[in-house]
């Protein structure tokens, strides 16, 4: 996923694409640690609490696979 930097208010600036944002529950005013790391940068966000991990979202994904129809008709 390449996205390429532009200048902001004399500043270098990245977008970060919506439903990456909302997965890591960025959005504005949301303040992040850039941390260099020997693969290049890595952005934490701070206050934000991690309540998941990619496993559980791989497996709440799973589930909802095979018994998302169930799930909206017992919504209905």
């Amino acid at each position: 996923m390449a996205h390429e930097l532009f200048e902001h208010g004399g500043e270098l600036a990245i977008t970060i694409p919506r439903d990456l944002a909302e997965r890591y529950h960025l959005a504005p005013g949301v303040e992040v640690d850039i941390i260099p790391d020997e693969d290049g940068i890595v952005l934490q966000p701070i206050g934000v609490e991690p309540w998941f991990s990619l496993e559980w979202e791989r497996a709440l994904d799973a589930v909802l696979e095979h018994y998302g129809g169930a799930l909206e008709h017992l919504n209905e």
